[in-house]
């Protein structure tokens, strides 16, 4: 396979902005561990030095993991709002979507493992707990951050300071440096429905939509309901078919909405849905009350986004394929991988853009007062927008990175049946 001795051409316009955060020594290593997860089959740090022709050894790549003095959590944040500011226009809904996934290991010395229990398999195992984030505008998924979740008595030993998932969840939400001027509703599931991660959200003036649980208490016209029992009930009486588009597909919905009371919660909305040929019924709670119960559904169902972002890292970006020891290195892995999706993200919103499709400018300013002549229409094209899988994205990276070397090796060579040889590689 073909290795990577500088910048790609086609994602130097990805990198060049952040240089400034990184030292000399540590620039190198950046980009091409990022570029390198961004296309191997295989993600270790063994594997990903193989792939760079700019370091002698791999244990240089491991000392970049722990020790090198640089803020990776502001770097991604950064660009998250770069390619933000690609696909946004005014007027147009941003999604933050918070969501966990567990990665097993069998590791006894990596730092902040822990026992849980694994959803995936329905077993308990070893393993870490790790909180994700990501933005979603106009049918782009952008990573936002990754967090892991350490247990009280390893954060002691470690020196870290110890926070549950919710609070990582609002801290997440807190530096997320958006002005309260823009629309942003942040999706999360019934775990995260809580005091700590709403009142982060309301703090910032944003609108939230979780699922509530079904043993959780309702207050309507004084009288307190299970959400379970009581949402049946009005479906039943009351509900109405509604066509509702998610991600990539339009179903009927029968919806209903009330408006009440819940414990550390207020005045809140609940609309209740069941889709069609399903049994069950969701409870979606939100903090605004003027919000049409169809497009509370049609808002929530834009949270697969980030089912589909982990399982893409899983399974193609090594997300979980880290084999490092110590607790700053993972960290480093995983917004390393982070990362490395935008960079794929990036490589795919510039081959739509030389095809002429979305030509958007930069627009993601606090101030800006730019209205679409027709936002509804507008906003209808822009969310059918769909880049390329991740596995496609890593091929073109790939291309890329060969195209360019054999231009390299053209320039120089002087043996015209080389160059004849080369040409037709390029050319196929």
């Amino acid at each position: 396979m073909v290795t990577i001795g500088r910048i790609p051409r086609v994602v130097n316009s990805f990198f060049r902005p952040h240089q400034a955060a990184f030292s000399k020594p540590a620039w190198p290593h950046f980009w091409g561990l990022v570029t390198a997860i961004a296309m191997a089959t295989e993600h270790t740090v063994e594997r990903l030095n193989a792939l760079l022709r700019l370091h002698t050894h791999r244990t240089n790549d491991g000392e970049f993991l722990w020790r090198s003095d640089f803020d990776e959590a502001v770097v991604l944040r950064n660009i998250a709002l770069n390619l933000l500011n690609r696909v946004w226009r005014a007027g147009d809904p941003i999604y933050l979507i918070l969501d966990d996934t567990q990665t097993l290991k069998r590791a006894k010395k990596m730092e902040a493992v822990g026992k849980l229990y694994h959803h995936a398999t329905g077993k308990y195992g070893t393993g870490h707990t790790i909180l994700k984030a990501c933005l979603h505008c106009n049918g782009i998924t952008i990573p936002l951050g990754s967090w892991l979740y350490v247990k009280k008595q390893d954060a002691a030993k470690l020196g870290v300071p110890f926070a549950t998932l919710t609070e990582l969840a609002a801290k997440a939400i807190e530096q997320l440096p958006l002005p309260p001027t823009m629309p942003v509703t942040v999706l999360f599931d019934a775990y995260y429905l809580c005091a700590t991660v709403t009142k982060a959200v309301e703090n910032k003036g944003w609108t939230y939509i979780g699922v509530g649980k079904s043993n959780r208490r309702f207050t309507v016209d004084d009288r307190s309901h299970h959400l379970k029992t009581y949402g049946a009930k009005v479906l039943r009486r009351s509900g109405t078919w509604l066509r509702i588009t998610g991600l990539q597909q339009t179903n009927s919905y029968r919806v209903a909405e009330r408006v009440g009371t819940m414990k550390k919660l207020g005045t809140v909305k609940v609309v209740f849905s069941r889709r069609r040929g399903d049994g069950k019924v969701v409870s979606l709670v939100t903090n605004d009350l003027k919000r049409s119960g169809k497009r509370v559904v049609g808002d929530y169902l834009r949270r697969w986004s980030i089912e589909l972002l982990i399982k893409d890292e899983k399974q193609h970006l090594g997300l979980s394929a880290y084999r490092v020891l110590r607790y700053r290195a993972v960290v480093r892995h995983l917004r390393l991988v982070d990362c490395a999706h935008a960079c794929l993200t990036h490589l795919g919103m510039d081959a739509q853009r030389e095809q002429g499709q979305h030509k958007n400018k930069n627009v993601l300013r606090p101030n800006s007062t730019k209205q679409c002549e027709n936002s509804t229409a507008r906003r209808a094209t822009c969310a059918n927008l769909r880049l390329p899988p991740i596995r496609q994205l890593k091929n073109d990276l790939r291309q890329a990175v060969w195209n360019e070397a054999v231009k390299d090796v053209v320039k120089v060579s002087h043996e015209r049946s080389v160059i004849r040889r080369l040409e037709k590689l390029l050319a196929a």
